[in-house]
């Protein structure tokens, strides 16, 4: 490829400062440098939990978590649901690009194609960290709450590319920076229709005047570098590049999104899904600058209020594809800036046909044969001219969707149309929704009857809620749990209709044997009397006759609902819900809290043993299933993911496991205050928080050698450490 045009804006008047200026701002540079201007925030790493959409972030402007498939118990990459092992990036990044002071191209990247993801003083990891990640949170019960807070969870990074090393490491080839600062804002939230995807702010700022001689970016384009997977890391056998390449990718034009699918694993079971992100806008000079605007961009100097008048091009989003393997062609991986910058600012030829297929269709079948290992990009652009110390902000989204019942299982994975596209639609949708917030037509400006706070401004994120979030906890007995929550939901009040519309709440709990993906569905509803919404059932039932608290719990609890019939050992999803009344002014359906938000896995089983030393039968010690067969109705499909229970433990205990000769072939130490799940089975089929039984503990089978025990008969002893009475027993073991 040639060098492609350079977008040249309307030319602006440099007024030469007096020299020795020149001398105070060398002077300044180098005082600033010394002062700690240059210092650097060690690398950290956090992830977005406000719904069931887990992206990881970094401060050092890299997304995702490259070590995932081999350490999927250190976090989430891209992870939806959140509770699973599904996953859908590898790693990602931010790309900026122009012409630097009217002379040669520079790309500032902040993660680029390699197999092992970011490392120190990689070529390519271009960016360093300013200060540790922020937190900031709208829930008044959050230690993050923060009334600038624009979610229920804000993640802050801020980072540049201006440095040369890491700590003494020098990066590798990074020579020419646009001396660019970057502050990142991911926004949360927990709500039914917000809970798969995060909006992601990216403020950039062109330091030159600080760090460098003041210095103007030509014709600006800014990327989304981002090695799209989507694979459960559970579940894949298979490593390597194998791993990668069973990928279909698609670009939605009208809403500026990439987005990628599973389109021929082997994986099973596992949940197919789509991962995507999307350019939802763009600000410039203080207009708004996306393709979906193109006439209403102002130009300050001028005044003029269209693009074509100004002589500035109608912005374009566009997304770009390339083999990680480097490829020929159409699909060679850009290796330098000259390459990098034209992946941002041409056109990429979707449409055109290769060896008898449209580039749109291999991209979407490639992985049915192993042949889908892509990396994506999406860029908008060009942004006429960045000014020394101006700011120009991007806005992208990432989000993740399940497809449809009918297109699960292994014959829907390669399907992609838009039946089976049709909850990535819907969250678009709600991402487009929720960023507009006031800016109902989508153009930008405040517009007549749309201030809808009164304020005078446009309010993005401004949309109708629901009530705040119960806060629940869950206490165990015998075959039964009761839920206690509190009454923060009933004084909420809608931020768009300024309304108190409480309603009512709703209990939700997972059906027997969902143990290894449960869904909660709604068992019960209790609504307020006397008006024309839900059933009117009224509180009575759940109400206690005076609030409750419990020992080391700061919160006030006023009702109750007991569920009983739970089996032992079964894991079981519980959750609380508010829902509003809606509002006809608005016409707004009754909103309701994500059941997500505050459920609670739970264990029932056996209370503490206070009566170990009584002989009675209800009070001995046991296990089950005893005899243990394999491929127990509850475990996964890993020797690692056995699972089978002791009962009546006393709340300290020791308990050892022998073969018939005596040897000790496994041990462990029960604390039932303490005592949260300690083996594979927890990490990989239950999620925080959960409640177990203080009576029971879950053992996998495995010796102290993390050997895989045998058929045969194993005998058992176990102490209860503040006694220091025995109980012995036998488990029979058949493969």
């Amino acid at each position: 490829m040639g060098w492609v045009k350079v977008y040249n804006s309307l030319s602006l008047t440099l007024i030469k400062k007096p020299v020795f200026l020149k001398y105070i701002s060398v002077i300044v540079v180098l005082l600033l440098a010394t002062s700690g201007a240059y210092a650097q925030a060690p690398f950290e790493r956090e992830e977005t939990s406000a719904g069931i959409f887990g992206l990881s972030i970094t401060n050092f402007g890299t997304l995702g978590k490259p070590d995932v498939r081999n350490n999927p118990e250190g976090g989430p990459s891209m992870r939806y649901p959140i509770d699973t092992g599904t996953e859908h990036l590898f790693e990602g990044g931010i790309w900026i690009g122009a012409q630097y002071n009217n002379a040669a191209l520079r790309v500032s990247t902040a993660s680029v194609t390699t197999s092992g993801g970011y490392s120190r003083g990689a070529a390519g990891f271009e960016f360093t960290a300013d200060e540790q990640i922020l937190r900031r949170s709208s829930d008044r019960n959050s230690d993050f709450f923060d009334f600038r807070s624009v979610g229920e969870q804000d993640i802050i990074a801020n980072f540049t590319d201006r440095r040369r090393d890491i700590n003494g490491t020098p990066i590798n080839s990074h020579d020419t920076p646009l001396y660019a600062d970057v502050r990142l804002e991911s926004y949360n939230w927990g709500f039914p229709f917000t809970e798969n995807f995060t909006i992601i702010r990216y403020d950039i700022t062109n330091r030159t005047e600080e760090y460098a001689s003041p210095a103007t970016w030509d014709s600006v384009f800014v990327g989304m570098y981002a090695d799209l997977v989507v694979r459960n890391v559970n579940t894949a056998t298979e490593t390597g590049g194998e791993f990668f390449n069973k990928n279909g990718l698609g670009y939605l034009d009208s809403l500026y999104t990439a987005y990628v699918f599973d389109a021929g694993s082997p994986d099973n079971p596992s949940i197919n899904t789509y991962g995507a992100m999307s350019i939802i806008g763009a600000e410039y000079r203080g207009e708004f600058f996306h393709p979906s605007n193109p006439d209403t961009v102002r130009d300050e100097a001028t005044g003029v209020t269209t693009f074509q008048d100004s002589g500035y091009r109608v912005p374009f989003v566009d997304p770009s594809y390339w083999l990680f393997s480097a490829g020929t062609g159409l699909y060679l991986r850009p290796t330098n800036d000259q390459l990098r910058y034209e992946r941002m600012a041409t056109k990429f030829p979707l449409d055109s046909v290769i060896a008898g297929e449209k580039v749109r269709e291999q991209l979407r079948n490639d992985g049915q044969n192993g042949n889908g290992n892509y990396i994506s990009m999406l860029s908008i652009g060009p942004f006429p001219t960045v000014a020394p110390g101006e700011t120009i902000s991007v806005y992208y989204a990432f989000s993740a969707a399940l497809k449809p019942d009918e297109f699960q299982g292994q014959a829907g994975k390669s399907v992609d149309t838009d039946d089976s596209r049709a909850e990535l639609y819907r969250t678009i949708e709600s991402i487009n929704r929720v960023f507009r917030g006031e800016d109902q037509n989508g153009n930008g400006k405040l517009d007549a009857d749309e201030d809808s706070n009164n304020d005078g401004e446009l309010t993005r994120y401004q949309f109708p809620t629901p009530p705040n979030n119960p806060k629940i906890r869950i206490e165990l007995e015998a075959g039964k749990a009761i839920v206690y929550w509190d009454k923060v939901a009933e004084n909420s009040v809608d931020p768009v209709s300024n309304e108190q519309d409480f309603e009512g709440y709703r209990v939700y709990r997972s059906e027997l044997g969902d143990d290894l993906n449960p869904t909660a569905r709604m068992i019960r509803e209790f609504d307020l009397p006397g008006n024309d919404k839900g059933f009117n059932t009224g509180f009575d039932e759940i109400e206690l006759d005076e609030p409750v608290t419990f020992e080391g719990d700061t919160s006030v609890y006023h009702y109750a609902f007991e569920i009983s019939d739970l089996l032992s050992g079964w894991q079981y999803e519980l959750s609380v819900t508010a829902f509003d009344r809606g509002s006809d002014e608005f016409e707004i359906e009754g909103l309701e809290t994500s059941p997500n938000v505050n459920a609670v896995r739970v264990f029932p089983g056996t209370p503490a043993n206070e009566n170990f030393t009584s002989s009675a039968k209800e009070y001995q010690v046991g296990v089950y299933p005893n005899p243990y067969r394999v491929n127990a109705a509850w475990d996964g499909s890993l020797e690692s993911e056995r699972k089978l229970y002791f009962y009546n433990l006393p709340a300290k205990a020791e308990v050892r496991i022998y073969t018939v000769a005596g040897d000790i072939v496994g041990e462990f130490t029960h604390d039932s205050e303490t005592y949260n799940g300690d083996i594979g089975w927890f990490s990989n089929f239950s999620d925080d928080p959960r409640v177990l039984a203080g009576g029971e503990h879950a053992w996998d089978l495995q010796s102290n050698a993390n050997q895989i025990l045998t058929t045969g008969l194993y005998l058992y002893t176990v102490k209860d450490l503040a006694s220091g009475e025995v109980q012995t027993g036998k488990i029979v073991i058949i493969k």
